[in-house]
């Protein structure tokens, strides 16, 4: 439910809402849903809590599809210069955007890539994203509570479509990482992309990042040092998060294999983590 009259601004510029009933959300169905709706050729996702950079993006991203053959146009997520974001994830850009294809030759059966190799080839983000309708109508998503856009990237490049990452479009997002949100949105990614991939996750690091974070938090000229120190602890926190979810994930994949990462899942994320910003 809209608490900052987002719903009455919406309608303000003609926007068409439609209510989704309090308990009844799905990642994939719910989007299903959006597309059936959509009049236009063309459908965009993306998130209430995200915003784009550029006035002219969405023209851009879809301009794309004046190739008939790209079926769907992803872009990138990033973290501005706020201070109620954290700073070790700041947008920097340090290369060109670029275009990149995605697509799979029929010719080199997908199993036989590397793991690493898979996710860059079926990477996708709905936070982002634009699709042919006639893409969704052919292939919606599915129900799940997580992952459906890797998914549907997946099962589009088996269909042979192409699809197209495009750096350059640019959508500001971020979700403050509390140790509880980080453990249960890591736990979250494991289990899915285990459950829909078998891909397996490697123990994070922890004592590499939390020294980096430290030195790069405490160089930034523009942070009091109350600042760096709320940030070195934040960082330092979602380190030990993620490495603790991690190693949750693994110790029960390897006592009881996918029961037990389930029996995790049914314990930890009863409901898909819900991002916040920091108050």
């Amino acid at each position: 439910m809209s608490t900052d009259n987002s719903r009455e601004i919406a309608r303000q510029y003609g926007a068409q809402l439609f209510d989704i009933p309090a308990g009844t959300f799905d990642h994939g169905l719910t989007r299903n849903a959006g597309a059936e709706k959509a009049t236009g050729d063309l459908v965009y996702f993306t998130v209430q809590d995200a915003w784009i950079r550029d006035d002219n993006m969405l023209e851009k991203m879809a301009r794309h599809f004046e190739t008939p053959e790209v079926i769907a146009v992803t872009g990138h997520q990033a973290v501005p210069h706020e201070k109620n974001m954290n700073p070790m994830l700041w947008f920097r850009p340090v290369s060109t955007p670029k275009i990149t294809e995605k697509v799979i030759d029929r010719k080199v059966a997908f199993d036989r890539l590397s793991p690493g190799a898979q996710q860059a080839l079926i990477s996708w983000d709905n936070v982002v994203a634009m699709y042919r309708k006639e893409a969704l109508t052919t292939q919606p998503f599915i129900a799940t509570e997580f992952a459906e856009d890797w998914i549907w990237s997946y099962n589009a490049l088996l269909n042979g479509w192409k699809l197209l990452h495009d750096s350059s479009l640019v959508v500001y997002h971020y979700h403050h990482q509390s140790y509880g949100y980080a453990f249960k949105s890591r736990y979250t990614i494991s289990y899915h992309f285990y459950k829909y991939f078998k891909y397996k996750p490697a123990l994070p690091a922890v004592l590499l990042p939390s020294i980096r974070a430290t030195y790069h938090l405490v160089k930034n000229k523009k942070l009091s040092w109350c600042e760096k120190a709320y940030w070195i602890r934040h960082n330092t926190s979602a380190t030990l998060a993620n490495f603790f979810s991690v190693l949750n994930f693994l110790t029960r994949l390897k006592a009881e294999g996918e029961k037990g990462i389930q029996k995790g899942y049914n314990k930890y994320c009863k409901r898909v983590p819900q991002g916040r910003l920091k108050t």
